[in-house]
């Protein structure tokens, strides 16, 4: 009996021919090892996520489960029914794990009533390996966040606390959050955050996924190419976002879960650095601090853009 036919090295898969691909043709999960670590960026941008070893270009970082999920449609925010959907997830999320989500996100925290912990609490969260806990691969390696970066950061939110707000007040704080931290699911890695379309959709919100920070694309003239296996002195790290994201199961990575969230590297990381991705939302008037930016402000070419 003639054996099953096998794949060469050099042979590649074609979706049109077969149904399924072969096993060795699927991507790997990310390793069950430490992946992300919570760093502080500064007091207007709060905290960033930062990876705790190095990566491979191509390689997965994390894949995480939702800490919440409501309606969202772009075009048409303010239906009070998707507001009511965000709202009820807010809640419910500070309702059922109110240290996390209000350390994870303290100003929305501070928008529906919750004063934010001071450092001694705080750092009992961010050390317990909490803010990892809906990790399905790759594991939270705890944070760098010092008691005076804690408070530089918290000292701006503690003045938006409300002691008691209408409904209204509430609704339009949720609705703020989930544009700029939560991402619609559908399948593929399509544009990042909420807005990604005018359907209405499912948006959900991450407590590692959520906090990676934005960076703008290099210009093309300083685009740098990264090679496979090196790092990068501090003053040499590649312009750009260094790494892309998607939703649930989609081509060869069928280990992604519905809902879940998975991280990739689209370069060489070097442990300590900076996760980010581009956001791609443009808004008038808002000044860019990511390091695309910076770099461009501080060469004379002045910012390159402005997102959400």
């Amino acid at each position: 009996m003639a054996s099953a036919p096998r794949t060469t090295p050099n042979e590649v898969f074609d979706a049109s021919k077969q149904a399924k691909a072969p096993s060795e043709f699927l991507c790997r999960a990310p390793r069950y090892a430490p992946a992300v670590r919570v760093g502080f960026v500064s007091p207007d941008v709060g905290y960033g996520l930062f990876a705790a070893r190095d990566f491979a270009r191509d390689e997965f970082i994390f894949d995480e489960a939702p800490a919440m999920t409501a309606l969202f449609n772009e075009k048409f925010s303010g239906d009070k029914a998707l507001m009511q959907s965000q709202l009820a997830a807010c809640r419910g999320a500070l309702a059922s794990d109110p240290d996390v989500i209000a350390l994870a996100f303290p100003s929305l925290a501070a928008r529906l009533g919750v004063v934010p912990a001071d450092f001694d609490q705080a750092a009992r969260v961010l050390t317990s390996g909490e803010l990892g806990k809906n990790l399905e691969h790759g594991r939270f390696a705890g944070s760098t966040v010092t008691r005076q970066e804690y408070e530089s950061y918290i000292a701006g939110i503690k003045a938006k606390v409300v002691s008691s707000s209408s409904e209204t007040d509430a609704r339009n704080a949720c609705l703020e959050f989930f544009k700029h931290y939560a991402f619609q699911v559908h399948q593929g890695a399509g544009p990042p955050r909420a807005g990604g379309g005018v359907a209405t959709r499912e948006a959900c919100v991450y407590l590692l996924g959520s906090l990676v920070n934005h960076c703008c694309p290099a210009p093309s003239t300083s685009l740098a190419s990264s090679k496979q296996n090196s790092c990068y002195s501090s003053s040499s790290v590649p312009p750009g976002p260094n790494c892309s994201w998607r939703i649930g199961p989609s081509g060869l990575a069928h280990f992604i879960k519905p809902r879940h969230i998975c991280v990739q590297a689209r370069r060489d990381i070097c442990e300590g650095e900076q996760l980010t991705w581009d956001y791609g939302k443009q808004e008038k008037g808002f000044e860019c601090e990511c390091e695309t930016c910076r770099s461009s402000f501080m060469s004379g070419l002045g910012q390159t853009c402005g997102v959400l």
